[in-house]
Order: C-alpha cells, then structure tokens, then sequence
C-alpha cells in the first residue's frame, strides 16, 4: 500500500496528468492500442461512389457482443479499440442489400481494413463476400509480429515459457548478456522463470536487452530492477501477442527496443478451458556433453501442470452472465528436483602447500621495489621452481580455503575442473490469473485481471557447502474501462500495480563460528550485518579463474513497486483518426543489502602490475594479498519516481491508397530519488552521495552531523567541516529529472495494389526505464556513509609503500574503520554515475514492402536502422590520462580522487538490418513461420554498469573501442511449423473404415528451427598493463586466432594472443571472436482422442535440440587465467530433453 507522502506525490503527480490532458483537450493511453486491434474501410456502390449513413455491425462470434458504426460523408467507417477474437462484420444501407463478412479473426495491435461494394437491392438479399488479405496492415508503419495463439499452444516450449517464442520475431537477438540473463536459481535479483527453462532475455532491434518493456493485455507487467517480466503469463491462459518496435505511432515509447504485450484469453458463452501435466524425469534426457564418463546423469524429476476454465458467469437462479460477464481463471504449479552435476576447479592440497609449478613463473610481492632501469616501474623476485617457501604461507588463509573449498580430486573435462558440486536444487512454483469482462451495453466495457506467482528456489551459493534460499514472489493486477460516447469517440481508462519481493539468502551449511575466528576476520570487515541480526557474514575467497562464493543476505520486499494510471480518448474527424493521450506510472525500491568479498588475482605475484603472462591467482591468496575487498550493508529506499507521458497523433487517410501518421510524445523522467528521511542515520539512507566528474566535486545528497556529535556514520567526519571539493546538493538530490524528453513520429503506408504495401517510418524514442532503478540505488552507502564500501587496486606498489600492507582480515581500513567514514570521500571505490546523466535515446527508421501471397500467407521484407544517442558508456573513471610508469592516480584529472566506477551518458550505438518474414496463417491444417534476419549491431560500450559485454579499455576514448555489440548475431533463422496429419473422418484423406480413421486420424506434428551466428567475446587481460588504474586491457594480437580444427579444449589459436607491452593497450580489439554458431531442432507430436463433442485428450511428446546437437558457449578470454584461456566449460544449449505430456482440452 502507498503511505501518505507517496499517496500526496500520486495525487499531485494525477493533477498534472489532469492539466497536461485539459491541454490538449481529450486524452489518451500511452500503450492501449498494444492489447487491442481495429477495423476501418469505406463503403461504395457499384459504380464506386461512396456510400453515406451506411450502418456497419462489428459481432463478436464468441461473445455476441455487438458494435456499431456509421459510415460519414466520405464513406469511411471504423471500429477502435477492439479485443482481439473473433468477428463478423456487416453492412447496410437504405436501397442496398446488406453485405456481410463471415468469420474473421483479429490479432492484437491489429488495424483493419476491410471495404464494402454495396449493390442494389432489397434488405432481404444478403451477400456474403470474403475478408479479403487480412494480414496486410494499410495504415501503419511499425514493426511486429503476432504470436497467434496456435502458436503459443503448440509449438514446444522447454519449461513453457513464453519468452522463447520472442524468437520467431525479426530483428530479435535471442541471446542473454545481462545482469537478468541468469534464472531465478542465480542467486540474485532475477525473473521467475522455471528451472531448465528457454528463457529469452533479448535485444530487439539493435538495442540492449534491459531495453525492452513487458506488457499484460496493455498494462505493466514489468519488473524494474530485473527488466524482464514481473509474471510471467500461463501459456493456457496467452490468447496471442506481439512484439512492437520502429512505430511511427507516438502513443509507444519508454524503451528503445521491444515492448511485448500478452493479450489473455477472455471467456465466452461457451465455458471451454483444460488440464495439464508435463513431465521429465532423467530417463529421458541425453548426457550433458562436459558430463565426466564415469559419473552417472544426476537424477531429477520435473512436473508442470495446470488447469484452465472460462465461460459466461453464471449464478443459478440469481444471474446469468451470457452476452455480457465472463470470466477466465488458470493455475500452473511447477515441481522440479535435480542433483546438480556443477564442475568446480579448486585449488589442490598442492597449491595450498605452496608448489605452485603449474602456473606461470611467480614472483614474491614482498621484495618490490622500484626499477632502478626503469623510473617509474617496479620489480620482483621470482619464486624459485615456482615454490613458495612454508614461511611465507599465511595458515589462516590455508585453513579458510579448506573451509570454504571442496577437496579436489582429479582433473577432468579438458583440465579445467576438478571437484564437483553435487548440491540438490529444487524448485516449487505456483501461479494463478484470474480475469473478467463485462459489457454493461452497448457503449460501455471493462474488464479486470489479477496475476500472480509465487516461486522458491533451494540451491547451491557455487559450492557445496554454501546454499542458497531464494523466494521471489510477484502480483500483477488492474483494469480496463471503455465508454463509447459515438462510433468515433471512445474513452478508456486504465489501472495496475505490479510488486515484485525478491530474496536470497545465502549462508554455508556447517558452523561458520571457528572459522571466522580462526581466520581472524576483522568485524569491521565482516560483522555487523543487519541482514544478519547484525552479525557476520563470511567473504567469499574471490580467486580469479576458480570456484568462488561467499554469505549474503539481500531481502527485497519491494524490488518492484509501480503503480499505472492512463486514459484514453479516440476521435475521429473526417478521415482523421485523431488519438491524444497522457499517463503516469511510479518507480518504487526497497531493498535491504548484507554482502561481502574479496577478490585475489594474478597482478600480486606477477613480475609486476604491469606485465601480464606471469603471476598467480591461488599464490596471492595464500600469501595473503588480496587485490580488491567490498562490503555493501544498506537499507535501500527510493522515493517514488517515475514516467509521466502524454502524446498526440494523427492517422490521416490521404487518399483510400495513401495514409500518412504523425505524431508527437512527451515523456518526463521522475529519476527515484536514493533514500527517505526514514533512513536518516542508518547505513545505507538518504545521508550518502556521488562523484561528479564533470567538475571534480563530489556531491553530499543530505548532510549529516558532525562524527563527534552522531557517534557513528554516516557522519561528517571532524568538527563537521567539510573536505576540499565537497558541495551539498540543496535539491537534497543527487539525480536530475530528465524533461526534454520530445519524440517526434512520422510514417506512411501506401497501397500498390489489393495485394501490395510499401511502408515507412522514422521516430525519436526514449528509455525511461533501463536500469533506472538500479542506477537510483547504486549510490547506497557512500560518504559520509560507511554503508557501501569498494576497494579495488589493493597493495599495488606506490613510491610510498612499494611491498603489501593490506589483508584479507581488515582489507577495507582506507574506507572507513570502525564506526566512523575516512576523512575524504576520495578513497573509496563505489558505483557512482554522473549526476547529470540522461535517458539514452534512439533515431529509428525502418522501410519496407508487404506482399499479400495468397489468401492465408504474406511476405514481408523491411530494411531497419537505427542510431542510439546518450548510451551509458560504464567501467572505470578518473584514470590516468595517458598510459605510463609512475603513480597512475597522479596523472588522472582528478588527482586527489582513485579510479572509481562511473556512468555516462557519452555512447552512440547503431544498427542496420534486412529482416525478412514469411507468414501462413494456420488454414486447411497448416501453418508456418520463416523469420531471418541479416544485421550488424555496432556499439561502444554495451549495456548499463558494463555487464552486457566489454567496456573500453580507454575511458576517454570509448570510440576506440567500437566494435560489435556483445549481442550481435550476423545472421539470424527461424522456422516453425504446425501441420495437422489430413488422414481420418472428415478429413482430406479417410480410408472409408470408422476404426482405421480413428486410429490414423488426429495426428498433429510440429516443430521450431532456429540457427544463428556466433555470439562475440573479447580476448583480455585482467592487470592494469597500461597503468592508469583500469583492471583490463585488450590483448595484443600476434597472429591468426582462427582454427581449422576448434575444439573445446582450444576454441582458438591462443597462441595468437600475447600480453601488450607494459604501459600500453592492447591491439586485439572489442568483441574480435565469436563462439560457435547456434542451431537446433525442436519438434514435436500431438495425438489429440476425441472423446464427447469438444471434450478430447491429448497425449504429447516433445524432443529438444531432438539430434543432441552440441554448441559450445563462449570460451574462457582472459590471459590471467591460462588453464582457461580458449577452453571451453560449458554448451549454450542442452542436452536432448524429451518430455511427454498428457492434456484435457474442452
């Protein structure tokens, strides 16, 4: 529920939608027309003279709902604001005999047109004609596709999810590389997908995969924090959806890539509905490829199953519902147990002895000491036959691996593992949506739909003795209202509220007390979680190339909190179709945050930090010099933000050939301010701030007492005095609220002939919604906060202090100690952004031809572009300017700040694609789909905080790093394909004999092809060659990677690759390899049994990737892991999986 300051903000925030609507004088839905179609036309006589006052019915067959419209003095008629089902349509006029459309069906988004040739005649001589191409849109210009709901209920779907048929779309990019690419079972904020499922997290059009929006029969069904789905729909309750993206309507924005909207089935007079349950157990499944030899297939068992029921509501006695209430409910439970089969690479009682003779030469930190060859540089002794004298090796960071660790055995799977984690993980999942329509009369309508899902996952936290407990429950609900005041005038108004509670508790499993003294953490380090009652939590031990986990306690209740509200007015005047519109929608988090790490890598034994080849992650750990430490323990709380829109256009029918649509949106972006004054005084509240770069200050967002006055942080320290280059933002803010926010929209379509469209756009979109929420919460716990703490680049050598001096103990001294912040904010490494930053936006543009083949299937062909303005561009700041010896931060343009993550809003992406589409609709049986698509998408830096991909190696020359986006796919196919066998009773083919057509008859086979290119990677090395204080460089490329003969073992010619020269950055480039392209052939087969009249079982049996077909992820790209340098651990798809199903249908 909203407390009363955030109900004051709706109420003000409803005003302003109020006036913003009195200004321009009607209103309308930013995102209406997504879950609705319509039909407009022109009514002629013979001679082709228009017809005026011609009454034209628009009759739902399922419902016998019934609508009117009269044609004007142009002739024209149209319907708005249409479910999606199916209709008749007929027309009548005085002296003409009435014409009539027989059974059609309309798809959401659709727009219509369907024209009349009214002959003379009596009322009584009815003439039926044919819809005509109904898969020709002659009015718009955008680009989609509808899923029908043929589609979705009977092409193979792994774990029944919907997001895998986002594939049979062009211009999809069906390959995950972001933060909510990983299942619910990752361990972090994440969608509620089942366990084993093909959950697509896509790019759309060119444009990152946060960049899409997730709609349910038009409202908001998206999570902000995951920027996926908040729940997902039951595939029995889909009717159909679509998939929008390049409109040249104004009334769709907010993102730059797809917005997918789920239209629900509604009831009908007829109660119709199923039952369900889908099952896999190991039997059925092939040998996962990386699986060793003598090790059995991990037993589990999988069940899906549901029921679904729909009809008129009906009260005996007390009401009956037909022709105007109806209802539709549906329930999934999901049940899934398996033993995991995780391979692990550990370090062995070897290494943690000391005999580090596997690895690359080592050297001792502790003998660094300037170059006297070289000012600037530093150098080190080796180690001896790479042996680390007993000495030198910390016990407590012997015993803490042995805690942590499983013992390694053998190796196996190309050397690269050597432990397995055998860790059961189980999933229980339950969902319900419920939905009713009313039709009050004939000019009046609503409906109401509430969602929800509620789903846990027991797993491993990435080692045996660390599990992971994570619920994640969502709700999803709202409404509709339509009033029709005339045929071509129509209001609605529209209602959600979406929550989303995400946690994750991860703890190990044995007493973790001895161990956390017998390591001898520091508290200040490790104690005093509130997620933890305040207690201690244990790091993970962060060894580069290895298995690593550690204890958090991240309690979301509200990772989503949005509250929709829209209205809509259509006018129609002359051959204007007129729509303006306004909307606001509230951007909400609350997230309570325990976590901790520590990371140790090759740059502390290496000859030195700037020489990669040398060096060893597991040596640095045992000698106890960790390279970076975090500890995040924040109450996050945004207060309300969000999105207000309002937009006008225009759909003007030039000429019955030739329309053209314009239009203009305005999106304001409320940025969630971090923190409430709830929070004051608590880590993790609204007393933190941010760096901002442009002038070297950094920003206080609400200012604190003094350190001697509070006793403890977040506090200033000293008298209170603030440091040099400090300010207070008087706003009491860090973020700016984004108001220039105009997009302009123009298209056309134009009619060839009956069978032939030639359309195009152009549009100005904007983001408002990626990672929004994730960039208001980033800033948690800075200074004068201890709340937040980062610290990377530890014990590299200085002029001052050439040897280590930090510990994994107590890593984080120069963050804060104790109860109190350090005396500046210059010293800590946190996710700062720029205050200043704004939404990116995108110039789109797309052209194309549509050609009606024959009644049921078209062809069309678009040529699509794009150039993407204000991109985050992400990674490290403030670092040196110029690679070179000495004290990078002396070189940085802010000397007296470390190199510290930030975000801009200084990239440009573009795209550029020939998306080709073959469409049949399902007639005589048969039906299928041919997507490809040939593109390049090319970008700087790929995503928000740099998890889509890699970011520059040079801050200030991201262009340098252009190249292809870490989406990009060259070529993408899909093919799917339903067929109904034509053998039995009334069929095509019938053998004449009642038991044989039984037998032969009812036999359906379909199935999905999908191929694409090689997914891009980078070939890198984590140490700061270049020593300007970044963590990575490209390497230098020597030679030809590429291999005849690519293997899992060595996927590319490593040998290809060296280390750059110290002080400088690599050549190899951004996004330079590919892994293996990606094919796979899913089909399947239905044997549906008649039982009584529309009541049938039947029986399903489904195989995917049916030939076992292996495709290699991408292999491992960084130098400082060489035992996984090139290798590849894991396939990007699965094993065959068979799963057979048993379905009632009535």
């Amino acid at each position: 529920m909203l407390n009363s300051a955030e109900l004051r903000y709706s109420f003000r925030i409803v005003a302003r939608i109020c006036f913003l609507l009195s200004v321009f004088c009607i209103t309308g839905a930013a995102i209406a027309q997504l879950s609705t179609a319509s039909i407009s036309g022109i009514a002629r006589d013979s001679s082709g003279a228009v017809v005026a006052n011609a009454t034209v019915t628009l009759r739902n067959v399922d419902t016998s709902v019934e609508r009117a419209s009269v044609s004007n003095g142009s002739g024209e008629y149209v319907f708005l604001n249409i479910t999606p089902g199916r209709y008749t349509l007929e027309a009548k006029a005085t002296g003409f005999s009435p014409q009539q459309i027989p059974e059609f069906v309309l798809t959401v988004g659709q727009t219509a047109t369907m024209n009349f040739t009214l002959t003379v005649g009596t009322q009584t001589q009815v003439v039926t004609v044919e819809a005509g191409a109904q898969q020709l849109d002659l009015q718009g210009a955008d680009l989609g596709a509808v899923i029908a709901t043929k589609q979705v209920n009977e092409i193979p779907l792994n774990g029944r999810n919907f997001t895998q048929l986002l594939q049979l779309t062009p211009g999809v990019s069906p390959i995950m590389t972001g933060q909510a690419a990983g299942m619910q079972n990752s361990g972090g904020f994440g969608a509620p997908v089942t366990i084993g499922a093909d959950y697509s997290f896509p790019a759309v059009n060119g444009q990152t995969n946060r960049s899409n929006m997730y709609l349910m029969d038009g409202l908001n069904d998206y999570g902000t924090i995951e920027s996926t789905y908040a729940v997902p729909p039951i595939i029995d309750s889909v009717q159909e959806f679509k998939v929008v993206s390049h409109t040249d309507n104004a009334e769709f924005g907010s993102v730059l890539g797809g917005v997918v909207n789920v239209v629900t089935k509604s009831g009908t007079n007829d109660f119709h509905g199923g039952a369900w349950d889908y099952v896999r157990n190991t039997v059925f499944d092939a040998r996962n490829y990386f699986l060793p030899p003598d090790q059995p297939k991990p037993a589990y068992h999988e069940n899906q199953f549901g029921a679904s029921v729909g009809g008129p509501v009906l009260i005996p006695k007390l009401y009956n519902g037909r022709n105007k209430t109806f209802f539709f409910g549906a329930y999934q439970g999901f049940r899934y147990s398996k033993v995991q089969d995780t391979n692990l690479l550990v370090p062995t009682a070897a290494q943690l002895a000391g005999d580090e003779s596997g690895a690359p030469q080592i050297y001792n930190p502790f003998t660094t000491r300037p170059d006297p060859a070289n000012p600037g540089s530093y150098i080190r002794d080796p180690f001896p036959g790479n042996q680390i004298p007993s000495s030198l090796i910390d016990p407590r960071m012997v015993a803490y691996a042995q805690y942590v660790f499983p013992a390694a055995g053998p190796f196996f799977s190309n050397g690269t593992a050597n432990a397995l984690d055998t860790t059961p993980l189980i999933q229980n999942q339950d969902e319900f949506s419920v939905r009713v329509d009313q039709n009050f009369g004939s000019k009046d309508s609503a409906w109401f739909r509430y969602s929800f899902i509620n789903s846990q996952v027991t797993t491993s936290g990435n080692l045996p003795a660390l599990h992971v407990i994570h619920p994640l429950d969502a709700r999803d609900w709202g409404g509709s209202y339509v009033h029709i005041f005339n045929p071509g005038l129509i209001l609605q108004a529209q209602f959600a509220h979406i929550t989303v509670l995400d946690n994750t508790a991860t703890r190990f499993i044995t007493s973790t007390s001895g161990i956390y003294s017998t390591v001898g953490f520091n508290d200040d380090f490790a104690s005093g979680f509130a997620g933890a009652n305040g207690g201690s939590l244990i790091p993970g031990p962060g060894i580069s190339g290895y298995a690593n986990g550690g204890e958090s306690i991240n309690d979301t209740p509200k990772a989503t909190d949005s509250y929709e509200y829209h209205a809509t007015v259509s006018k129609i005047v002359g051959n204007h179709q007129l729509k303006f519109g306004g909307g606001y929608t509230t951007n909400n988090f609350v997230s309570p945050l325990s976590q901790i790490g520590l990371t140790f890598d090759a740059t502390s034994t290496a000859a030195n930090p700037n020489v990669g080849g040398t060096g060893d992650a597991v040596s640095s750990f045992i000698l106890n010099v960790p390279h970076g430490a975090s500890r995040r323990n924040v109450d996050e709380t945004t207060r309300p933000g969000g999105l207000l829109s309002v937009f006008g256009e225009d759909s003007w029918k030039v000429t019955p050939k030739f329309t053209l649509n314009f239009g203009l949106r305005y999106d304001y972006t409320f940025i969630p301010p971090y923190g409430t004054n709830a929070t004051i005084g608590q880590q993790g509240g609204i007393e933190t701030g941010d760096m901002d770069f442009g002038n070297g200050t950094y920003v206080v967002q609400k200012l604190p007492p003094p350190c001697s006055v509070r006793g403890h942080a977040p506090c200033i320290p000293g008298d209170g005095t603030l440091p040099d280059h400090v300010v207070v933002d008087p706003r009491g803010k860090i973020a700016h609220n984004v108001g220039t926010n105009f997009g302009p929209r123009l298209g056309f379509a134009y009619s060839v002939d009956d069978k032939t469209v030639i359309r195009g756009a152009f549009g100005i979109v904007y983001d408002n919604w990626a990672a929004v929420t994730q960039m208001a919460q980033n800033i948690e716990g800075a200074w004068p906060d201890i709340g937040q703490q980062i610290q990377t680049h530890l014990n590299e050598p200085t002029s001052a202090s050439p040897t280590p001096t930090v510990q994994a103990q107590n890593p984080l001294v120069a963050s804060g100690s104790g109860l109190f912040p350090p005396a500046t904010p210059f010293t800590n490494n946190t996710w700062f952004y720029d205050p200043h930053i704004k939404n990116p936006y995108s110039e789109q543009w797309n052209f194309g031809v549509q050609r009606q083949l024959n009644s049921s299937t078209a062809v069309t062909i678009n040529y699509v572009g794009s150039g993407s303005h204000r991109t985050n561009v992400g990674g490290y700041y403030n670092t040196a300017l110029t690679p070179g010896p000495g004290d990078y931060q002396a070189r940085a343009p802010y000397p007296y700040s470390i190199p510290t993550f930030y975000d801009r809003s200084a990239g440009f992406a573009d795209y550029n694609a020939l998306q080709v589409e073959f469409d049949r609709r399902y007639t005589n049986g048969f039906s299928y789909g041919v997507s490809y698509t040939y593109s390049k998408a090319m970008t700087e830096d790929d995503g928000w905080f740099g998890v889509e991909g890699s970011l520059p190696q040079n801050p200030y020359n991201p262009s340098g790093s252009r190249s292809v986006s870490g989406f990009d796919l060259t070529h993408v196919l899909s093919i799917n394909a339903l067929y109904e066998v034509p053998i039995g009773k009334g069929k095509r083919f019938s053998t004449g004999n009642g038991v044989l057509d039984y037998i032969l008859g009812n036999w359906q086979i379909n199935g999905l092809l999908t191929g694409r290119s090689g997914q891009p990677f980078s070939p890198t090395i984590s140490s700061d060659i270049a020593n300007i204080g970044n963590d990575f460089v490209y390497l230098n490329r020597v030679g030809d990677p590429h291999r005849s003969n690519r293997n899992a073992a060595e996927w590319f010619n490593t040998g290809a690759y060296q280390s750059p020269a110290p002080f400088t950055f690599g050549n190899a480039g951004r996004n330079s390899l590919r892994s293996q392209p990606y094919w796979d052939l899913t089909p399947s087969v239905i044997r549906s049994f008649p039982i009584w009249e529309s009541l049938q079982f039947q029986f399903r049996a489904e195989a995917f990737n049916v030939l076992n077909h292996t495709v290699f992820s991408t292999p491992g790209s960084d130098l400082n892991n060489p035992q996984l340098f090139g290798v590849v651990t894991s396939t990007a798809n699965y094993a065959r999986e068979l799963q057979l199903s048993g379905k009632i249908v009535f």
